[in-house]
């Protein structure tokens, strides 16, 4: 039992980065659909800055700065240029697998996988009950409550949230929208890359061009699922990753594997609808 939730919590830290990261832009009024390329190159960066500076925290300063930075390009685009943010997004997850493919298989000469031994990993610490947590675990459970209270308690949380919900009514008190939109990009990209630094110096302990698994994807749904909100998309993700952990020890549980695997689609179908049946009964029968 200690294992299973050593496992769910360890498995939902990129997933909680991510999903928070999204619920940010999200309150700024943006739609990020492009969150798995910041998770990928947050992981590289990582990876290659840990293994040459034998830093894990230099390596996962590496992360959260690519990743910040590379949405705050995506960001620029769509405030700048008017781009769509849904095609956006996508052309740049298309982008990053690319360029960090072509990047591995240069500078390194290897594809798929890359594996530096100079690279140090995440320290840990021991949590009564659950065991040993890498340090990143522990700080997405803070930013947590830390986000809540940014978000309800300081004017610039309230200026992103009044950007997102109400921009005419914002322009009209002096608050520049695509400014809070570029704050909230910077943020979702830097928590990102923090993901993707907690995958390749904690829980993979390598860099692969796969490595973010589509988590950019289900934090889309996290989100959604947690209506924005940091706690309950929180709890979301820490649900699905549960699921998805039933689904690994599936044998040991003498459950059907290929049911098991299935949970978790499955789960973020039914939640999503149901969060649309309470839209639709809030709005009185009708979708806003």
């Amino acid at each position: 039992m200690n294992a299973f939730l050593q496992g769910c919590l360890l498995q939902t830290t990129p997933l909680l980065l991510t999903s928070l990261g999204g619920a940010f832009c999200r309150t700024a009024g943006l739609v990020n659909v492009g969150l798995d390329a910041f998770i990928l190159v947050g992981a590289l960066a990582a990876e290659v800055t840990g293994a040459a500076t034998h830093s894990a925290f230099l390596g996962t300063t590496a992360g959260a700065l690519a990743g910040a930075l590379g949405c705050f390009l995506m960001g620029s685009v769509i405030t700048g240029l008017g781009a769509n943010p849904i095609v956006t997004g996508l052309g740049f997850n298309l982008f990053s697998h690319a360029l960090c493919r072509l990047l591995v298989k240069t500078a390194f000469g290897v594809s798929g996988l890359l594996l530096l031994a100079s690279c140090p990993k995440l320290p840990a610490f021991s949590v009564p009950v659950l065991g040993s947590v890498d340090i990143l675990t522990l700080l997405a459970w803070v930013l947590v409550l830390v986000m809540t209270w940014f978000l309800d308690q300081t004017w610039l949380g309230l200026h992103v949230t009044a950007a997102g919900s109400e921009p005419a009514m914002a322009r009209t008190v002096g608050i520049s929208a695509p400014r809070m939109l570029l704050f909230s990009t910077v943020v979702a990209g830097a928590l990102c890359g923090l993901a993707g630094a907690d995958l390749s110096l904690g829980i993979v302990g390598a860099f692969s061009d796969d490595i973010s698994s589509g988590r950019g994807y289900v934090a889309l749904a996290a989100f959604y699922i947690g209506r924005n909100r940091p706690l309950p998309t929180a709890l979301t993700c820490l649900f699905l990753t549960a699921l998805e952990e039933l689904a690994t020890r599936a044998q040991v549980l003498n459950i059907p594997v290929s049911l098991a695997q299935a949970f978790p689609y499955i789960s973020v179908l039914v939640l999503m609808l149901l969060q649309t049946l309470r839209t639709r009964h809030r709005h009185g029968g009708t979708l806003s």
